[in-house]
């Protein structure tokens, strides 16, 4: 069998965790069908329901992602401010996308025969993909209220100007 060098492992290292980067972050945009992005609902003139889902683990981004929707569409409705007067926040496992590893390791191979036995190190690399590890779906839904002027002096009462600069600079997102 053939003796692979460190060159080879670094390699295959370097393979791993380019493929394992490929993975983005989630993508604040808008939704297509039913999948992951922002969507919303007009329930009257001045209500609306928001929502963003994605795949991941940061709850808290889900959430801004869904308010910074909010705030968009207030301003895009000509409204100022905007009340949230229900949420909830949804966290499914699922099994959806792979997981890659990589396993190096030292052997000692042994062969014993007429004139005594004979010992030589051997190392093997391994890289996989695993199908089927859990990961989370999180998706958060906000009911609201638009309103103009004086913003009401509510906890949940946002200025629509203020909380798009914020959340935006908060993510680095571009315009």
């Amino acid at each position: 069998m053939k003796q692979l060098n460190f060159k080879s492992v670094f390699w295959a290292l370097i393979l791993s965790a380019f493929l394992s980067g490929c993975a983005s972050g989630p993508a604040y945009k808008a939704a297509q069908g039913s999948g992951y992005g922002f969507s919303e609902s007009k329930l009257t003139d001045n209500q609306y329901r928001v929502s963003f889902k994605t795949r991941g683990d940061d709850k808290l981004m889900v959430m801004d992602f869904a308010l910074l929707r909010a705030a968009e569409l207030t301003q895009q409705q000509g409204f100022d401010w905007f009340v949230v007067v229900s949420r909830d926040t949804l966290i499914d496992q699922k099994s959806v996308y792979p997981k890659s590893s990589v396993g190096v390791g030292q052997d000692i191979y042994r062969s014993c025969g007429v004139f005594g036995c004979r010992s030589r190190p051997s190392t093997r690399v391994g890289i996989g993909l695993h199908f089927g590890d859990e990961s989370r779906e999180i998706h958060s839904i906000i009911e609201i209220n638009m309103g103009k002027g004086i913003r009401p002096e509510n906890l949940d009462s946002y200025p629509a100007n203020e909380l798009i600069k914020n959340i935006r600079d908060k993510y680095q997102l571009i315009d």
